[in-house]
């Protein structure tokens, strides 16, 4: 039977433009070698609430449940997800199928359409929007005068509150802001000395069941990165240690060199008084090694009491 006449594989995404384009993304890479492959859009619980800040939200799956329940009862056979919104914890039936090859991972600084100057040249007191706890607890260790806002919705949203507000700038990944055809509106990347990103970020998992091999070995074939996979293979393994989600400031940045690979990784309080960084090299084949190591250096110099605070405010 020609891949023709096989049935279309339905790959499942997000609503969102960029969660589309992402999609987009592994589903033309299937299409190149010859696999029909249709979208189908599902609204998930982050989608659904838009008026709480995340770290408020006590899940470590708003933007993947309702995906993965599509995977497991069989309504579709594939879902992308940004790496970064994808639980260290597996959900039992699922494994992630391929990394996709990581886009630019950095953070971005997006100045008012008014300001012309940089981060660094933002005036004291300065207001930026985010609502992530990682980019707050790194820009107040940064620069404990500035003032953090917290903004929600799609990156289209996003920019245009930033247009029709009064602060100097939001913070935004530069990779979705790259797939969507964006860049321009990056005014400056934020170096990892002041800012490490989320774990993961820049690439795509794209998830099928475990029990379909199939899938997996094609997966395998046209979309996986294998560097990638090295990279954010240790970055999870340096979270999943440290028990993390997206309401802890924990930042982390794996890089391949030849075949070592050096990971950096911070852990930080939410009014950046208080942060752990440091950094471990070894084997490319040791990197969920690697990266247990550093959070536990890490927890070990300081990055415990921090995380206890965050996890019992009030004890």
């Amino acid at each position: 039977m020609s891949r023709s006449s096989l049935p279309p594989l339905v790959l499942g995404t997000r609503g969102s433009p960029l969660a589309r384009r992402q999609a987009t993304i592994v589903q033309d890479s299937l299409n190149a070698q010859g696999h029909r492959v249709e979208l189908r859009e599902i609204k998930t619980t982050g989608d659904r609430i838009l008026d709480i800040p995340l770290a408020n939200i006590n899940s470590q799956a708003l933007f993947t449940k309702e995906l993965d329940q599509a995977l497991l009862d069989g309504s579709i056979d594939l879902a992308v997800h940004s790496l970064k919104d994808w639980p260290t914890e597996m959900p039992p039936g699922l494994v992630i199928g391929a990394v996709s090859k990581r886009e630019d991972p950095a953070d971005a600084f997006v100045g008012h359409p008014g300001y012309s100057g940089g981060l660094a040249d933002l005036p004291e007191g300065a207001v930026l929007a985010t609502s992530s706890p990682r980019r707050q607890a790194q820009l107040l260790a940064w620069r404990p005068d500035l003032r953090i806002e917290p903004v929600r919705g799609n990156v289209g949203t996003r920019l245009r509150k930033l247009a029709e507000g009064t602060w100097a700038g939001l913070i935004l990944a530069a990779a979705g802001l790259k797939r969507l055809g964006m860049q321009e509106r990056i005014t400056e990347h934020i170096p990892p000395d002041i800012m490490l990103p989320a774990v993961g970020q820049g690439a795509l998992a794209v998830v099928c069941t475990d029990r379909n091999e199939d899938i997996r070995s094609l997966l395998q074939k046209t979309v996986h990165d294998v560097p990638t996979s090295w990279e954010v293979l240790a970055e999870r393994a340096f979270l999943r240690t440290l028990r993390g989600g997206c309401s802890i400031p924990v930042g982390a940045w794996g890089g391949v060199q030849d075949d070592q690979l050096v990971l950096e990784g911070c852990v930080a309080s939410l009014d950046g008084e208080q942060i752990c960084r440091s950094q471990r090299t070894g084997p490319v084949s040791e990197g969920e090694t690697i990266g247990a190591e550093l959070a536990n250096e890490l927890l070990e110099k300081g990055g415990r009491r921090i995380l206890e605070e965050l996890r019992n405010p009030h004890a």
